[in-house]
């Protein structure tokens, strides 16, 4: 018996770029990002929660929650949705967010 054939590695050109990986719904890298102080939140479906409701904004490039910290970090394209929106978004799903912090690589 010989040896296996060799798998083709796949993932090569990612792990010997270098560059961190983008978001899929933001090819650019661009857009907005702003730091939210969440309470209310119980457990990991609460996070979830607010994370799939924060993602399904067309102007939401990427949204993640950290249950432990209570925060949220959005990145967002601010011609499209504001950071009061962002609040309002999370409050109608039942928490409340409040921004603690924002980046605009635009200014």
């Amino acid at each position: 018996m010989g040896r296996p054939a060799a798998r083709p590695n796949y993932a090569g050109e990612v792990e010997s770029s270098g560059a961190p990986p983008r978001s899929s719904s933001d090819p650019t890298g661009a857009g907005a990002v702003v730091e939210l102080a969440v309470t209310g939140m119980h457990c990991s479906s609460c996070a979830a929660l607010i994370e799939e409701t924060l993602a399904r904004d067309p102007g939401v490039h990427q949204a993640a929650v950290d249950l432990d910290a209570g925060r949220a970090s959005v990145v967002y394209d601010p011609g499209t949705i504001t950071v009061d929106d962002l609040c309002a978004a999370v409050t109608e799903a039942g928490y409340a967010a409040t921004p603690l912090s924002s980046i605009d690589p635009a200014s």
